[in-house]
């Protein structure tokens, strides 16, 4: 499998990931259950490792799909600078969710403090991850970028 392919098939990731993992994580939370509050994030984790495989497969993606027609070179920069940003909030949520399973495994003091910032670093990491990927949806749907979800208009141009 070419890094194009695994571009496209790895960025579901982190987007689904973060979703399930601040659900899991808010329950774990509410309910102050250690073992659910661990599994949140390692859902987390393994959501910014697939952020970073995405973000490192992206400049093959980028080079695949330069010299296709039709393919707008602004929306891939668009895509590839959201996703730089995006990047570098993967990274800070990876270092802050191993700190908090360590402080969670150790019974720190601390550890409620840190998820709750582990919570809020997920929920502006979610919606970085959800706007590149929104841009990168773009590059290859037309109908994204119009704003024409109207799916006859879509599967028949000729129809008013």
């Amino acid at each position: 499998m070419d890094a194009t392919r695994i571009h496209l098939f790895i960025t579901h990731l982190p987007v689904f990931g973060l979703f399930l993992g601040i659900l899991v994580l808010l329950y774990g939370i509410i309910k102050d259950e250690r073992h659910v509050k661990i599994v949140s994030l390692i859902i987390l984790l393994i959501s910014v490792v697939g952020g970073v495989i995405a973000f490192r497969t992206g400049e093959s993606a980028e080079h695949t799909v330069e010299n296709i027609t039709g393919i707008s070179e602004d929306t891939v920069e668009e895509h590839e600078e959201s996703a730089e940003v995006t990047n570098l909030f993967f990274y800070g949520l990876g270092i802050l969710s191993l700190g908090s399973i360590y402080a969670e495994l150790k019974g720190k003091k601390y550890s409620k403090q840190l998820l709750l910032v582990v919570l809020a670093v997920t929920v502006v990491t979610f919606s970085f991850v959800a706007w590149t990927a929104s841009l990168g949806g773009k590059i290859r749907h037309p109908e994204i970028e119009s704003g024409n979800t109207n799916q006859s208009s879509i599967l028949n141009p000729d129809h008013d």
